[in-house]
């Protein structure tokens, strides 16, 4: 017999799925149940901060985990985890989005910060990189969720790293003092938290003739948080682009290095005002269709 997962009224979540149980139609007779779908289970949820709607996190109790608005457990749109590999009964298909709300109420509501590095919370401080870490003074570490738009998860090992830099970087300065830039980042952000300093952030220019290892040296101290290679969201971008798409790409950064790379590529002219706006942490100010002040980046 499966071990019982949930179970309210006549819905039983088991390892295998989702079922109803079906009482005898006439006396004498014996109950079955039929199958719903496959398993699916909510493993937190939250209010979007953008949105003011509800997301949950939905998981097949295997290796499938979606972030998806509520509204998926209407019947019109639950058929469309179909395509993410989950198993449905169309025909029941009003029973699994009922059992599904059931559920969700019973799932605790988590707080979602957005951002990495250093964040301030209503519990207290907390370091969001791969994953959050939290301090002393956050006691319901369960009930946090971090919005992460940038490529943290390591893709080695720290034994590896400390091997490749007692051979490589150990012994040269100039190296030595790339990793110290890329971990000054987050070390800066926290003494910001403390009032220990005054400034948010740090820029570090390299300088020097083509092809001498300069943007190599600024992969090696991204490296020390990311993926320091260029992509979509790896910690390696370049300075084509719009001074809008920089700010917001940095935006919500409170102590993870990034590196952009080939000032000349730059589209606008302004690249000192862009510059100053990064170390001072915050972005151009910009007023709304009504003439308003919106809430710069930070």
């Amino acid at each position: 017999m499966e071990k019982i997962l949930y179970q309210t009224d006549e819905f039983k979540l088991k390892p295998s799925g989702w079922y109803k149980t079906i009482p005898p139609k006439k006396d004498g007779g014996t109950e079955f149940e039929i199958m719903l779908s496959g398993p699916i289970a909510f493993t937190d949820r939250f209010i979007d901060p953008a949105t003011r709607k509800e997301k949950v996190f939905l998981s097949d109790l295997n290796n499938i985990e979606l972030v998806e608005k509520a509204s998926i457990l209407t019947a019109l749109q639950l058929p469309s985890l179909i395509e993410y590999g989950f198993t449905i009964n169309e025909k029941h298909i009003r029973d699994l989005g009922f059992v599904l709300q059931q559920m969700r109420s019973t799932t605790p509501l988590s707080t979602i910060y957005s951002g990495v590095g250093m964040l301030h919370t209503l519990l207290g401080p907390l370091i969001s990189l791969d994953q959050p870490y939290f301090s002393n003074e956050i006691t319901n570490s369960t009930s946090i969720i971090c919005d992460n738009k940038y490529d943290l998860i390591p893709k080695g090992n720290l034994s590896e790293w400390l091997q490749m830099y007692k051979e490589e970087v150990h012994g040269n300065l100039s190296l030595e003092l790339d990793v110290l830039f890329g971990v000054s980042s987050l070390v800066t952000a926290f003494l910001k938290y403390h009032n220990n300093v005054e400034f948010s952030g740090t820029i570090f220019s390299f300088t020097g003739q083509s092809s001498t290892g300069k943007s190599t040296a600024a992969m090696l101290a991204a490296s020390v948080a990311g993926n320091p290679t260029k992509g979509t969201e790896n910690l390696f971008r370049s300075w084509n682009a719009t001074r809008n798409a920089l700010e917001g790409y940095l935006s919500g950064n409170y102590g993870v290095p990034i590196v952009l790379d080939e000032l000349s590529a730059a589209t606008f002219h302004d690249t000192t005002g862009l510059l100053y706006s990064f170390a001072e942490g915050q972005g151009r100010q910009r007023a709304n269709i009504n003439g308003d002040v919106k809430t710069p980046k930070n």
